[in-house]
């Protein structure tokens, strides 16, 4: 599967997950006597909720795998997007204004003012633009293991998620003590 595919399957199961703790905690409990409560099989949903997130839980990790290579331009974009808000928040209120309903008068000097801030913000834009070119051309050009694997190959995923979560390691970063082990 495509890394683009995969980014957009990761979205659906997001949106399913939510979907279906919504529907959980909305009808887990109702009115004895209702004719549409006992319609809803919560114990199934469940069951399907826990699947969709082991299958997001593989998937993410296998994306993850996928983006080492480009994860320093992932983590710029990230911080260019956030400098981009910031400028935009930014106050650049110059000269002499009124404050409220009064007759109350301040004059506000700018260090910056709103033609360089908008440069800023141009700039910044330019750069976000091009590393997300690169990042979809990454993505369209990038296959990964899914959809073709196994149930085996999945649970093997899983599981190994599971012990470096159970390791201590920061994050589910696991520290590498497992392969210390192996030598």
């Amino acid at each position: 599967m495509k890394l683009y595919k995969a980014l957009k399957l990761r979205k659906n199961l997001i949106g399913e997950i939510t979907k279906l703790k919504a529907q959980i905690k909305e009808k887990n409990s109702y009115l004895e006597g209702s004719k549409n409560g006992e319609k809803f099989n919560v114990e199934g949903a469940y069951d399907d909720l826990l699947l969709k997130i082991s299958e997001l839980t593989g998937l993410k990790f296998v994306i993850n795998q996928a983006n080492t290579e480009i994860q320093s331009k992932i983590y710029l974009l990230g911080e260019y997007k956030a400098l981009i808000a910031f400028w935009n928040e930014v106050s650049v209120v110059e000269g002499t204004q009124v404050i409220g309903y009064s007759d109350k008068v301040q004059n506000y000097v700018v260090q910056i003012d709103e033609s360089q801030r908008n440069t800023f913000v141009d700039e910044f834009q330019i750069k976000v633009d091009a590393i997300q070119d690169e990042l979809d051309e990454y993505n369209f050009n990038t296959e990964i293991p899914w959809g073709d694997m196994s149930v085996g190959e999945v649970e093997t995923i899983d599981a190994n998620l599971m012990e470096k979560q159970d390791c201590g390691c920061d994050k589910g970063n696991c520290c590498g003590h497992d392969e210390q082990e192996q030598k």
